[in-house]
């Protein structure tokens, strides 16, 4: 990835690296340290292949995860100011140690992606988790409960990986609502125009287009 690479351009690509996306979206609303930020998240995932025994298989990497960044690193969400806009932002969730269960998600998604372990994020109604798609049935760990396994009883069909399009316009709709309920109406109008760039069905582009527009009358 070019480092002046912006959210519009990535957004076309079939399957941008999560993290890259995330920073480019984090861009689009202030200006983040991209090269600290993937700094960071490389030595993450060196620290990762170093706590996994070769080997070790599904089991032992989902473990290594949810230790090496929840225990260790203390990676856990934000419950005391939940929909903060600064706990969708990749960079100040990694210098933070919280934030949302997404962007936390990403944190996980990207440093197992550097120590080669299948970790994916999984989008559930009203939270966000990963999982280790290496196992049968997938291994699934709770970032912002610190990595701890947890089991998807009520609906398992819904444990599938999201793909970094879908997890993006996941975290605009956050960040839209975050910037509303602030009566940062701008920064939610920037927000809720990233999100015609990405691949949607005719409906749900309809849908968001429509919200824009009310959005951006709420100037006037």
């Amino acid at each position: 990835m070019r480092p002046d690479e912006d959210f519009e351009t990535l957004a076309t690509y079939p399957d941008p690296p999560v993290e890259e996306l995330a920073l480019a979206l984090a861009a689009e609303l202030r200006e983040p340290d991209r090269d600290a930020t993937l700094g960071q998240l490389d030595e993450l995932g060196e620290q990762l292949m170093e706590l996994v025994d070769a080997g070790g298989g599904p089991e032992m990497e989902a473990w290594a995860c949810g230790e090496l960044l929840g225990g260790r690193h203390g990676l856990a969400g934000d419950r005391d100011d939940y929909d903060n806009p600064d706990n969708s932002m990749l960079d100040l969730v990694l210098e933070r140690r919280r934030g949302l269960p997404i962007a936390l998600s990403v944190v996980y998604v990207a440093a197992a992606r550097r120590a080669g372990i299948p970790l994916a994020g999984v989008g559930l109604p009203g939270h966000f988790v990963v999982a280790h798609f290496g196992a049968s049935p997938p291994l699934v760990l709770d970032p912002f409960g610190g990595g701890t396994r947890v089991e998807v009883q009520a609906a398992p069909r819904l444990v599938r990986p999201w793909s970094p399009h879908e997890t993006a316009l996941r975290m605009l709709n956050n960040l839209i609502a975050a910037y509303t309920k602030r009566a940062r109406i701008g920064d939610a109008i920037v927000a809720a125009r990233l999100r015609l760039a990405l691949p949607l069905p005719e409906a749900e582009r309809e849908r968001v287009a429509q919200e824009l527009v009310s959005l951006e009358a709420r100037l006037n």
